[in-house]
């Protein structure tokens, strides 16, 4: 069982309760400074005939009615790779791939295309809306660290970080199968943006009672929110990893209060 008192970002054992929701508790690193749950997840059943998590025509429903949204968002991530390099023969991991709308779009676009997706559910539907084949092994397993290492002109991250177990690591798996001169693209919530301070500030006047927003940024069910980072936070991590950070794109203000960041492994 892992010891929440020990930050998931700097490793020191300064994390501690700092906000007391209704389903989960926050915990604030005294150290870095970062934010994370008293959850992680646990990877999805592979067993043979478990039908739990089949695509039923609700399910079918219901993923196939958020894809123009997203899809909307997912086009424009593919304008800012394109803004960056070619695509067409690039060999492109898609971390997180969940419906396969991206990979998709990564291999209209000429890619030669991978994808992880660990919800069977999501697979099993780019598979059949897309042809598309996900893989359920996370990147940190011996599929990817051996099997392509060095490998990727292209691996991107798409609202992805703040939902994993272990985000630094994540970074640094995704970092060893880049090859020389790859880039990695990604985007996350930032913590340190206009909402989340509010949150904060509505916490402490209220004495807990009303969290605002904090109660909708995290949650301890599956591959949901589990940690948030300031800019600076995760442009320290990427660098310690080894990127150097060709773009960054935030904002503290709504809509978007994301950070998109473009890098590349020297």
């Amino acid at each position: 069982m892992y010891d929440f008192s020990r930050c998931k970002l700097c490793a020191t054992n300064a994390a501690r309760p700092t906000y007391k929701l209704k389903k989960t508790t926050v915990y604030a690193c005294a150290a870095c400074g970062f934010h994370f749950i008293d959850h992680l997840d646990s990877m999805p059943s592979e067993t043979p005939g478990d039908t739990r998590s089949a695509l039923d025509q609700k399910a079918w429903d219901y993923i196939e009615g958020m894809l123009p949204a997203n899809g909307k968002q997912l086009r424009k991530n593919l304008h800012l790779v394109k803004r960056h390099l070619s695509l067409s023969g690039s060999h492109c991991l898609d971390i997180g791939a969940g419906a396969g709308l991206f990979a998709h779009l990564l291999a209209e676009a000429g890619a030669s295309v991978h994808g992880i997706e660990p919800q069977g559910i999501f697979r099993e539907f780019a598979q059949r809306k897309f042809g598309i084949e996900l893989n359920g092994e996370t990147i940190d397993d011996r599929h990817w660290q051996e099997g392509y290492a060095g490998f990727f002109d292209v691996v991107t991250i798409w609202d992805v970080l703040e939902h994993v177990n272990f985000p630094a690591e994540t970074l640094r798996s995704a970092y060893n199968v880049i090859k020389p001169g790859g880039w990695l693209f990604l985007d996350t919530p930032r913590r340190d943006a206009l909402f989340y301070r509010v949150g904060e500030w509505s916490y402490r006047a209220s004495g807990g009672a009303n969290p605002l927003f904090l109660e909708s940024l995290y949650s301890p069910l599956p591959f949901r929110h589990k940690q948030m980072f300031t800019l600076r936070q995760l442009l320290q991590l990427v660098e310690s990893i080894g990127f150097s950070v060709v773009r960054v794109h935030s904002s503290l203000l709504p809509p978007h209060n994301k950070i998109v960041l473009v890098c590349r492994k020297p």
